[in-house]
């Protein structure tokens, strides 16, 4: 039998039970202020937050695998938000800041940086254009 790493990780086959959750409708804000309608989904003080993961996984139709190169998930059509911010410092360097955001949340946090007046160079792109 495989020793488990950490709290949550097993090693074989994915899944497990999730947990029965409330559901209560609320309004809440997306990334850009814009009210939306939204699910609260509660769990429970006895529950642990990878038994809501599953079950919102599940829900929303995931199919969890692991191969010889690691774990994977098969989602269908959703669009994924896909925009990164980027860094360059002083000798080159470049570093990944943020990943699979919005457009619009990856320009506000360009802006952010770029605010802060230090000498390196920020920048966002959608990695869905990138080869």
């Amino acid at each position: 039998m495989s020793t488990p790493i950490g709290p949550f990780h097993r090693l074989g086959e994915p899944g497990g039970d999730g947990c029965p959750v409330g559901v209560l409708q609320v309004a809440a804000k997306d990334s850009n202020g814009k009210p939306i309608n939204a699910q609260l989904l509660d769990g429970g003080s006895d529950v642990a937050e990878v038994e809501i993961l599953r079950t919102i996984a599940s829900r929303l139709g995931v199919q969890w695998g692991r191969d010889e190169l690691g774990w994977w998930a098969l989602v269908t059509e959703i669009d994924f938000p896909s925009w990164a911010v980027w860094r360059q410092d002083d000798s080159g360097n470049e570093y990944l800041m943020a990943s699979n955001i919005t457009e619009i949340d990856a320009k506000k946090l360009v802006a952010e940086f770029e605010e802060k007046g230090h000498k390196q160079t920020y920048w966002c792109s959608d990695t869905k254009t990138q080869v």
